[in-house]
């Protein structure tokens, strides 16, 4: 029997807004901490904190069919171009890791013989150059509205990532709309590059990459609009395999491919924050997001 006669869902947009109607005992948990706010939680000896296990990706995508980011050079050089590390330093409290891949290491199939895209710009340049942009070029950078466990404030991480981009000569205007607007025009393919990211529904690989990055997935979460037969293949082949290790094979492979083309600059792998209620036990945070509360109770 679940220990809880009633739980009560509040719906508050703002990270902030949330901590405060803790702070005021308003409510007992709060999900979407921001890593800033860490250090004032953990001083408070009426609450705690709870890390959610990581299965997320926060990335930067690329609108494969608008130039010049159809150019696969120019992917790559504006991958080179970010500052993953500083990001996470600045941002996330230290509470990710850099990502390499479009899906989190705890996944099975995670190839870790990839090497990252090291933040590198003059190698940027050189690819510019390569790729006929020796001056550069203007673009928009679409920021995310919303905090979101993967992205706790999209408008400072769009910031660092212009900084960046300037210095190999590449001038990224940012621009923002509503949360809704913004996912319908991403799906719609009518972004330059823009920040999205996934919580894993069920911890399997083909919910990231075939969700995200299959050609089939162009309208819904392939905001990319990327497009690459082999790796189609590749995916339902995967997906009609029973044998795991055979299946680990086939999606090691896909991340090569994907990390060539380069349609995203995946960016973190965070491990989200709750806090609650000093006397609050029995609270477990589920990888998805999805909470099961039935063994909640307050001592």
């Amino acid at each position: 029997y679940p220990k809880l006669e009633k739980v009560i869902f509040r719906s508050i947009p703002e990270n902030s807004a949330r901590l405060n109607a803790l702070l005021a005992g308003e409510i007992d948990l709060m999900d979407g901490v921001n890593p800033s706010d860490l250090e004032q939680i953990q001083g408070n000896p009426d609450l705690q904190t709870f890390e959610r296990p990581s299965m997320n990706v926060g990335y930067l995508g690329f609108t494969v069919n608008r130039p010049p980011f159809d150019n696969k050079l120019v992917r790559q050089a504006l991958h080179h171009a970010i500052d993953k590390e500083g990001i996470i330093e600045a941002f996330y409290g230290g509470l990710a890791e850099p990502a390499k891949n479009p899906l989190p290491p705890a996944l099975e199939g995670y190839n870790d013989e990839i090497e990252p895209y090291p933040y590198d710009l003059e190698k940027a340049k050189e690819l510019l150059v390569e790729a006929g942009y020796p001056d550069g070029f203007e673009m928009e950078l679409w920021a995310m509205p919303v905090p979101r466990p993967y992205m706790p404030d999209g408008m400072k991480v769009a910031e660092v990532i212009q900084s960046s981009f300037a210095e190999i000569g590449v001038k990224a205007e940012i621009k923002s709309v509503d949360w809704g607007t913004y996912l319908e025009q991403a799906a719609k393919g009518e972004f330059d590059a823009y920040m999205l990211g996934w919580t894993g529904d069920n911890g399997d690989p083909d919910n990231f990459i075939y969700t995200l990055l299959d050609k089939d997935s162009i309208g819904s979460n392939n905001y990319s609009f990327y497009s690459n037969d082999e790796l189609h293949d590749i995916l339902i082949e995967a997906q009609t395999i029973p044998d795991q290790e055979q299946r680990n094979e086939l999606y090691k492979k896909a991340q090569e491919i994907i990390h060539e083309d380069s349609p995203w600059a995946p960016l973190v792998h965070s491990t989200p924050l709750l806090a609650g209620k000093k006397n609050l036990k029995g609270l477990l945070p589920h990888p998805t997001g999805s909470d099961i509360l039935t063994k909640v109770e307050f001592e």
